[in-house]
């Protein structure tokens, strides 16, 4: 928000960052995030959201993936996380988090799509 004010009180880039590093001191943002959105705000952006990014979804836990991870698991029990990762379209972190954390992994892939989640 003190970057906004700054544009609107006819403040320079310059002068916004000098104010934001006496104001905040280390814990001020960099002096490129600060030109970033004073020229963004100077341009006419009202709010301080950030920008759309293109790519996968910041979350690719869901209930489908969740079903879907689990369905190859069982089809093979000996496929890989990249493979899983690569057929879903989803990280492949993701793919490691759904096996370890949502359907609890055991050693054997029976357990697996038979724990408490699928009965």
């Amino acid at each position: 928000m003190a970057i906004k004010f700054c544009v609107k009180a006819g403040k320079s880039a310059v002068e916004t960052i000098e104010l934001i590093n006496k104001a905040y001191g280390s814990a001020a943002m960099s002096r490129a995030n600060v030109y970033r959105w004073y020229a963004r705000f100077r341009d006419g952006r009202e709010d301080m959201k950030g920008d759309a990014r293109s790519g996968r979804p910041s979350t690719a836990r869901t209930d489908e993936n969740v079903e879907s991870v689990c369905r190859l698991l069982t089809e093979d029990r000996r496929t890989t996380l990249q493979t899983i990762a690569d057929r879903l379209n989803i990280g492949k972190e993701t793919v490691r988090r759904i096996v370890t954390e949502d359907l609890r992994k055991k050693k054997d892939q029976h357990e697996i799509c038979s724990s408490p989640l699928w009965t």
